[in-house]
């Protein structure tokens, strides 16, 4: 069953903010993860979302979560707590049942 991290965050520090797209395709390859989604552009249908969307897929949840507590992505994820202001989280797959 797939797994996704999920992230909806606004910019707060845009001279030193480097989005994740230029810097953590090797690492996320390694944890077996892929970007579906990763955009300040989204079209806003209901609610009051925050400035960037980003979605990502994993083999599983369980290397969603070895991604984003692995010692290969604590840099970044340092970089990006302190740039953004926003919330993250990890989803499995839904699967229908009958």
């Amino acid at each position: 069953m797939k797994g996704y991290l999920i992230e909806n965050y606004e910019v707060a520090d845009k001279e030193n903010y480097v989005p994740p797209v230029k810097v953590i395709n090797e690492i996320l390859e390694k944890h077996n993860g892929k970007f579906l989604v990763a955009t300040p552009k989204a079209q806003t249908l209901h609610g009051k979302p925050l400035e960037v969307i980003v979605i990502i897929e994993f083999n599983s949840n369980q290397n969603a979560l070895d991604f984003y507590n692995s010692k290969d992505y604590a840099n970044y994820r340092e970089l990006y707590e302190k740039t953004t202001q926003g919330w993250v989280l990890s989803a499995p797959e839904y699967k229908v049942t009958r």
